[in-house]
């Protein structure tokens, strides 16, 4: 900065202050820019249905598809069993029943279950399977097997829960309320 010239009349030299302040400003710009540029478009392309499925039969009505695999790497649909031929059009046959319901259900969901004694290979071919089959697929993964609910049995049967208030076995005293158990 000149501040006591002597000279007067135009000056030569750049003011560079400017210049910084611009270069500065674009950098920003481009560091803003540059990861939202690289972001990919999601195309969906119109699946072809391949002769030999067209005249296969459809998966049975459901509402949940659980796509399992066994301790010894068998591939399951429900209550299907599939073989490594058939997953990929059995799962296609599943996600085009899953897109006609979308809109009543939603978008096509497939629940995978592995065994916890899965061979981990088997495991990732079911989940390429289901990946190549179609890419419209949200998958969840199952942490946790769905039991079935115990069938509930009668008081008094065998093996039926006691009812509240009764002996826990046949001809022992029942202790009156607010009195201390009986030793053991």
């Amino acid at each position: 900065m000149d501040v006591g010239s002597k000279r007067k009349g135009p000056r030569s030299d750049i003011n560079i202050t400017p210049l910084v302040d611009i270069v500065l400003v674009l950098l920003i710009i481009f560091m803003v820019l540059t990861p939202l540029m690289e972001k990919e478009i999601g195309v969906r392309v119109p699946e072809e249905v391949p002769p030999e499925m067209q005249n296969e039969p459809p998966p049975p009505d459901l509402t949940q598809i659980v796509f399992r695999v066994d301790e010894q790497g068998t591939f399951h649909i429900n209550n299907e069993t599939l073989t490594d031929e058939n997953v990929q059009d059995r799962l296609r046959a599943y996600y085009k029943l899953a897109k006609s319901k979308e809109a009543t259900q939603g978008p096509p969901v497939i629940f995978f279950d592995a065994d916890d004694k899965t061979k981990y290979v088997r495991a990732v071919k079911a989940l390429d399977a289901i990946r190549d089959s179609s890419t419209g697929w949200t998958i969840g993964m199952m942490t946790e097997s769905i039991k079935a609910p115990a069938p509930e049995t009668p008081p008094g049967t065998p093996g039926a829960p006691a009812t509240p208030g009764a002996p826990a076995t046949p001809g022992a005293p029942v202790p009156a309320p607010g009195a201390p158990p009986a030793p053991k």
